[in-house]
């Protein structure tokens, strides 16, 4: 081994970005079959800027999700992991990131994915966000291995899901109402 090579692979585990590849996927719902969606409480596909998606990986190492270290891939280069929004009209629900490198995990390994979204009127983070939600899948085998290098793999646990779960139930007293209303309406229609 050369004293160059050397270098840069002590420099680059100083610096925490390894040498050796990175597992790959594609962080896109809009290409899976199907078309599985992100629902609003309305049950439809969630659309518009107010809304972000952003994507977190489980790391093996210390069994927390995170997206540190994460890179989008895109035409215009590598950039740190950024929120996205979903796609608008009949796409509603869908989204079409980037290939997302995962430093962490190597090409051919298994990964646990959480894909989350939140209503930024709510929150300016996921983490502040009243009204957010998350799914999380596995991927079997990420991309990225063989020379050349394996296409990203596909987000093929991605399901439909409603985005922000118990926020979309109505409030106990609505319920309550509700019933209270019905059993008069027997009531009334048995005399």
């Amino acid at each position: 081994m050369n004293k160059a090579s050397l270098l840069a692979g002590v420099v680059s585990v100083l610096a925490g970005r390894p040498s050796f590849a990175q597992g790959t996927f594609a962080f896109s719902n809009a290409t899976l079959p199907g078309k599985p969606r992100i629902l609003g409480c309305d049950g439809l596909g969630i659309a518009g800027a107010n809304y972000l998606i952003d994507v977190l990986v489980k790391n093996p190492l210390t069994g927390e999700f995170t997206n540190a270290g994460l890179l989008k891939v895109t035409t215009q280069g590598e950039n740190p992991t950024v929120p996205i929004s979903p796609l608008s009209g009949f796409n509603a629900g869908l989204f079409a990131g980037a290939t997302v490198k995962v430093p962490f995990v190597a090409p051919g390994a298994y990964a646990t994915i959480k894909v989350i979204v939140w209503d930024k009127n709510t929150g300016a983070t996921y983490d502040t966000a009243i009204l957010r939600g998350n799914l999380t899948f596995d991927i079997a085998k990420l991309g990225g291995s063989g020379s050349p290098p394996s296409l990203p793999a596909a987000m093929a646990g991605f399901t439909s899901f409603i985005a922000f779960g118990l926020a979309c139930d109505p409030e106990p007293s609505t319920g309550a109402l509700a019933v209270l209303g019905m059993g008069l309406l027997l009531v009334f229609r048995r005399k």
